[in-house]
């Protein structure tokens, strides 16, 4: 049995969302450099709560992601196709505070 889900990029391509039949995912995603970038953590549910993705979820969700990404033309149906990759950054809340 195939598992079904859906891929979309929102908020003018800044964003991922990943649905499925347990929850709703959320990444910020940018296109730098000829880079797809997913930036995590992400956030899950209808509140945004930033959510550290499990071994599982990793796995299966990221893979899914990243061929989605990496499938998008950047121009519709012609042009090139950029890789996706993963970078970790840390919530604004654990950041530390500018310095003056």
């Amino acid at each position: 049995m195939t598992a079904r889900y859906k891929v979309r990029l929102v908020a003018r391509n800044e964003g991922i969302e990943y649905i499925d039949e347990r929850d709703i995912y959320r990444f910020n995603v940018a296109l730098v450099n000829k880079i797809w970038r997913i930036q995590l953590p992400g956030s899950k549910g209808k509140n945004f709560q930033v959510h550290e993705l499990t071994d599982d979820e990793e796995r299966v969700i990221l893979a899914r992601i990243k061929r989605y990404l990496e499938s998008k033309r950047y121009f519709g149906i012609v042009g090139p196709t950029f890789p996706a990759i993963v970078e970790r950054r840390e919530p604004a809340s654990h950041q530390a505070p500018k310095a003056n």
